[in-house]
């Protein structure tokens, strides 16, 4: 099994192709948001050009979810057209469901960006409105399971309020944007509290996220979480029943 999960891109896509290139043929690969689209270049399909091709060339496909550095408008509206032009790169609706050889995998995009108050992030260019995790989450996650029955693997841009790292108000990033955005610390303890919620209701024992451009593995409350670096390829493995095998590949 080549099941994979990948941490944030951000545009990063001649080293995205390194990673791809060290992954072997055939693999599946999940992007966990912050794939950088949406900016002055990359409005379409035309900057996945090469990704694609060389996924194409290596039998490997990538399902990319959303993150905070990514135009929602791109998953909600226009990845119909992205998808019709790329042949092995995908991108998924925000919360959804697959099954890989026997698995059943879950994601939910989204995050709150911690610098959105900031100049430089500027509303429908370099930032947008709606990019946190829908409320209606949990909600959707449930419906997933009565359907398809528990996740094996689920996968979020952001983690979960226990999940590392831990959310503290006195993180020292939080704080200094916090001076700047009077809600950003309720606003991130309760999508982190959200994505809680989600987890509880998908019955995943597994967890894969990014958003924090550091590698963390957890294990709370019987449930297995990591956390993968910037272009961290994290190899999620079951076999027969047995505890899920893990192994990480860096760029």
């Amino acid at each position: 099994m080549n099941i994979f999960c990948l941490g944030d891109i951000h545009g990063k896509f001649t080293r995205l192709i390194e990673v791809m290139r060290s992954l072997p043929e055939g693999a599946t690969i999940f992007g966990v948001g912050d794939i950088g689209l949406g900016f002055s270049d990359s409005l379409d399909a035309e900057c996945l050009r090469e990704v694609d091709f060389i996924a194409a060339s290596r039998q490997q496909t990538l399902y990319f979810i959303r993150g905070n550095h990514d135009d929602p408008a791109i998953w909600h509206i226009g990845r119909h057209i992205w998808n019709e032009e790329l042949v092995s790169v995908r991108i998924l609706e925000d919360i959804g469901q697959v099954t890989l050889e026997g698995m059943n995998i879950m994601y939910v995009g989204g995050a709150i960006s911690i610098d959105r108050s900031q100049s430089h992030r500027v509303d429908g260019k370099t930032w947008w409105k709606g990019e946190g995790v829908t409320q209606h989450a949990p909600e959707q996650i449930t419906n997933l399971v009565k359907q398809y029955g528990q996740a094996d693997l689920l996968i979020t841009h952001a983690g979960p309020t226990h999940a590392m790292p831990v959310y503290s108000l006195s993180d020292p990033d939080i704080a200094y944007y916090a001076q700047y955005d009077a809600a950003l610390t309720a606003d991130i303890a309760e999508e982190r509290e959200l994505l809680s919620q989600v987890v509880r209701m998908s019955g995943a024992k597994h967890v894969a996220y990014g958003h924090y451009h550091q590698t963390f593995h957890s294990v709370v409350n019987g449930v297995t979480y990591r956390c993968c670096a910037e272009l961290e390829a994290w190899q999620y493995m079951k076999r027969h029943g047995l505890p899920p095998l893990h192994q990480a590949l860096s760029a």
